[in-house]
């Protein structure tokens, strides 16, 4: 076992990689043990059956099933829980001379995919057919993300105005979250945490807002910089059972747990660049409370350990 130990700048905390030679895992600690650790991951450039180019959004299913949005290969891949390859489909539908599946969630029998080169949000039967498009008589504007409250029944889409807010018909609902003045290259990615609240991570405020779906805006977390706590660039962003939140700081090459309810947010580190972590997009929980973290640079889908 080697050991090598580095003090950051601005980090009052010291942290020591750990590698494991016996399991080939690789542990991240530091001087208040916040810990991480990758248990699997799955995935590597290319074409073939569970093989990515550039994927983007995931989602996991009631049977733990995992879906991945493969954006660069235009289809949606699906694997078990432990990162072996189920099935897959393809989201180049009619009429689509390319597509860009970038966000997915799950509704009733159906799935819902963003696509913001069609500025359109696809329908998909369990089969993987293509069966309409989501609340027709709206005109996205290069939607990215997807996330669905069951509780409130809502379908929440970000784009790049904002929030759209939904109910499960795809029929429009009070409390659309406008972001004007902030339009750019990336859209924001939204979350639901199932208490009537929106999650975004904003990529440019460096920082994850949360709104109430009736009062609106209602707090902030992190804010930009590069030690603990803080974040850079975020992308997806996520809620576990506890409703502790999940962020992608892809900036930072890492993933971060906060807790809105602690005083100073956060949590622990989920992996760190020393887990191989290169450039985090989607973030997902399993039931088990592991986390699934999809590397859009690498082409990988990580899993880390709870």
């Amino acid at each position: 076992m080697t050991k090598s130990t580095a003090s950051h700048p601005f980090n009052p905390l010291e942290r020591r990689v750990t590698f494991a030679k016996k399991d080939s895992t690789i542990a991240v600690f530091d001087s208040k043990q916040h810990t991480s650790r990758i248990s699997q991951h799955f995935g590597q450039f290319g074409r073939a059956d569970g093989e990515f180019h550039r994927p983007a959004g995931v989602i996991v299913s009631n049977l733990g099933e995992i879906y991945v949005a493969d954006t660069g290969n235009q289809r949606i891949q699906v694997f078990d829980s432990s990162g072996v390859f189920l099935r897959l489909f393809t989201t180049r539908i009619n009429g689509y001379t390319k597509s860009c599946p970038t966000g997915i969630a799950i509704v009733g029998n159906m799935f819902l995919v963003t696509d913001p080169v069609n500025n359109a949000v696809n329908m998909f039967d369990f089969r993987g057919n293509f069966t309409g498009h989501f609340s027709e008589d709206t005109v996205f504007d290069r939607p990215a993300s997807i996330s669905v409250d069951r509780t409130y029944g809502i379908v929440a889409i970000s784009d790049q105005l904002g929030v759209r807010i939904f109910t499960a018909k795809g029929e429009r609902r009070a409390g659309d979250i406008l972001l004007a003045g902030h339009i750019g290259p990336i859209a924001n990615e939204v979350a639901c945490n199932g208490r009537g609240e929106i999650l975004l991570s904003c990529w440019y405020d460096h920082c994850v807002k949360v709104y109430d779906l009736n009062s609106g805006f209602k707090t902030r977390i992190g804010g930009r910089g590069n030690w603990l706590g803080r974040l850079e660039r975020p992308r997806g962003v996520g809620v576990d059972r506890q409703g502790k939140i999940v962020v992608s700081d892809a900036g930072n090459q890492r993933v971060q747990l906060f807790d809105p309810r602690d005083r100073l947010g956060f949590c622990r580190l989920v992996a760190a660049p020393a887990d191989g972590l290169r450039e985090p997009y989607g973030v997902q929980v399993l039931s088990d409370g592991r986390f699934v973290v999809v590397d859009n640079a690498l082409s990988k889908v990580l899993v880390s350990n709870k």
